[in-house]
């Protein structure tokens, strides 16, 4: 994909226009730049651009799942409102500004106007030598339950929670927050009955592939899934289908996942051999998870509570900034 010249402008289908600022990276779908509202002033460096656009060709994809996602289901008022209807304090998701399609050099884009975050949970993940403190771990778990379950009451499946897609605040915003940021594969829950879809078979990202999503299956019960999946490699936990190179093989990282289930206790106990961390919360979470039926939507709160408990027993904090470099 080309690069965006600085200061292009994009006009969004809501008449509004955004300036595009320096390149950030890039992702699966395109790339991801600053960018300010063109009615205030510029910023005056890299570090103070309070938006960013992510950019895909036409002949892309995802950008429109995630865009027709945000759309729906991600517009300020109507999560200010869940919010409260929740007694949540934070919601980790971010809101919709903008998008629109437009041609730049003869090249035909659509874009998103989002607000900017931090540093990816996958960055401090990789810093820290492939381990997050287990109590960061719960209070990650506790605030992805919430979006989860967000996420599912809009009959809508994330299906690729990841350190990745995870990011930290910017700037001003508190430095206990995180927020889930990318909705590429968001996808409808199947209803009760529905059989597996065959081009949507092992869909997702790999190593975190839930079970029925290896069978082309879309339900909440996965998302929890993978996010067990997760909880466990930024415990500093190793999944078995990761240490035995085999992930190009999606059949074998499937088997290897039902084998997996079918002795959650041994193979937790695997999965931490040599290391002190407390995976009981983990363990616990994992059984009421395999506890549920295919199309079965659990009780959040119960979730939550394994985390809870697991940071009362810890003596850890509940509030204040997340903790990454301390030893467990």
């Amino acid at each position: 994909m080309q690069q965006i010249p600085a200061g292009t402008l994009l006009t969004t289908t809501q008449k509004k226009q955004w300036k595009v600022g320096p390149s950030i990276g890039s992702g699966g779908f395109g790339d991801i730049y600053c960018a300010h509202d063109t009615s205030a002033s510029t910023p005056r460096s890299f570090d103070h651009y309070p938006l960013v656009v992510k950019i895909e060709p036409h002949t892309n994809g995802p950008l429109f799942v995630e865009k027709s996602f945000y759309m729906k289901h991600l517009l300020k008022d109507g999560l200010d409102d869940y919010r409260k209807r929740h007694k949540l304090k934070h919601l980790g998701v971010p809101h919709f500004l903008g998008s629109g399609s437009q041609e730049i050099d003869g090249t035909k884009y659509r874009f998103l106007v989002i607000p900017r975050y931090g540093e990816s949970l996958q960055s401090v993940y990789l810093r820290n030598g492939k381990m997050i403190p287990v109590h960061t771990v719960y209070r990650i778990a506790l605030q992805m339950i919430d979006v989860l379950e967000y996420i599912h009451s809009c009959q809508y499946v994330h299906a690729d929670l990841k350190a990745a897609n995870i990011t930290l605040g910017f700037r001003e915003q508190a430095s206990e927050h995180v927020f889930l940021v990318d909705f590429g594969l968001t996808a409808r829950i199947a209803p009760d009955g529905t059989k597996p879809d065959p081009k949507k078979k092992h869909n997702g990202t790999i190593e975190y592939t839930s079970r029925d999503a290896h069978a082309g299956l879309t339900t909440v019960r996965g998302d929890l899934e993978i996010l067990a999946y997760n909880l466990i490699a930024w415990a500093g936990g190793s999944l078995p289908w990761e240490a035995q190179r085999s992930l190009k093989d999606m059949a074998k990282v499937e088997a290897m996942k039902k084998d997996f289930w079918d002795d959650l206790t041994g193979s937790l106990k695997s999965c931490f051999a040599g290391k002190s961390t407390n995976f009981k919360p983990i363990e616990k979470y994992m059984k009421l998870v395999a506890g549920l039926g295919c199309y079965e939507v659990p009780k959040y709160s119960t979730l939550s509570k394994v985390f809870k408990d697991g940071l009362v027993k810890l003596g850890a904090p509940t509030k204040g900034p997340l903790e990454f470099d301390e030893e467990n």
